[in-house]
């Protein structure tokens, strides 16, 4: 598991004809949505699917409403939700402006430093491959037995077992994907299931 970046170079602001020195850029696999987001919850935790919409739904509006009302809202690690502001016009002195030309630009959001340092200890980076564009997919790029290889991989050089949700992190592949992959490679004798409901693991057939 790691994510892709790529090297830049840093315009040259100042026209001075020169090389300028790189910068790195994320590049990222795709888009992950709120139905394929609340799937990898469900599957990671076991919590019921209509409970986590309900919750994400529920969030969102207090959100809105926290905010409107002119509050900071810290959400747990993660960090702090702030309004920021935008003048219609410029002016000069403050009495020159009224509330109906102040208007709500966007929101300012401060990461946690606990989030920060969680993220920062999980995420390994490496540079992306020159076939993977910054709109396009990694996983869309791999074919069925690159992505056999990637798993096998895995189970002998890092874990005897994998679950779903594990390959779905390893490969890219959503929810749906990596169940049909994962059926795909039992029947074709490569894999083998143990467990049922949510202790089911994956392990190579010998």
């Amino acid at each position: 598991m790691s994510a892709y970046y790529d090297l830049f170079e840093k315009p040259d602001v100042r026209q001075t004809g020169e090389q300028q020195p790189l910068y790195a850029r994320f590049i990222p696999k795709g888009t992950i949505d709120r139905k394929e987001f609340l799937n990898r919850v469900h599957l990671f935790t076991g919590i019921n699917r209509s409970v986590l919409e309900g919750a994400m739904a529920s969030f969102i509006d207090e959100l809105c409403d926290c905010l409107a009302d002119g509050w900071t809202v810290e959400l747990g690690e993660l960090g702090y939700f702030t309004p920021a502001l935008a003048c219609r016009r410029e002016v000069m002195e403050k009495k020159e402006l009224r509330a109906a030309s102040v208007m709500l630009r966007g929101l300012n959001f401060r990461l946690g430093k606990k989030f920060y340092r969680k993220l920062d200890k999980k995420m390994q980076l490496e540079r992306a491959p020159k076939s993977v564009g910054q709109s396009v997919s990694s996983a869309s790029l791999l074919s069925v037995e690159q992505r056999f290889r990637l798993l096998d991989d895995y189970l002998r050089q890092e874990q005897p077992c994998i679950n779903r949700a594990q390959y779905v992190r390893l490969t890219g592949r959503s929810v749906k994907q990596a169940i049909t992959d994962l059926n795909l490679f039992i029947e074709e004798g490569l894999l083998m299931k143990c467990g049922a409901g949510r202790n089911v693991v994956y392990m190579r057939k010998s």
